[in-house]
């Protein structure tokens, strides 16, 4: 029996969403850059001879900072598309060839 694959649909790997595993890697890596940006703002409100203000907008830093990365690292699963593999296009189903003629058995004992 032979089937038909002119009309098949066919499934593209780009549509496909992040892994899970490459999901929970990513907001972790969120997570730790903002928490490394936290240290930092702390780090210069504490040890640079700085003006006030400027100080008081790296506390504030300080303080937002752990809230967004809590928040962006327990959002939903990202959409994000970036992949580091590459990733292969569709195939021309209507070039698919037969390899074997109708009717040859090919006998697996020879």
């Amino acid at each position: 029996m032979r089937h038909d694959r002119s009309e098949a649909t066919v499934s593209v790997v780009t549509s496909a969403h992040l892994s899970h595993t490459e999901d929970i890697a990513l907001r972790q890596q969120r997570y730790i850059v903002t928490q490394s940006l936290r240290i930092v703002c702390i780090v210069l409100a504490t040890a640079l001879p700085i003006p006030l203000v400027f100080r008081c907008v790296f506390i504030v830093g300080a303080v937002a900072l752990p809230w967004f990365g809590v928040v962006m690292a327990n959002a939903g699963p990202t959409v994000q598309r970036k992949r580091k593999t590459a990733l292969r296009t569709t195939p021309d189903v209507s070039q698919v060839q037969v390899a074997l003629e109708p009717g040859r058995v090919i006998d697996a004992e020879r």
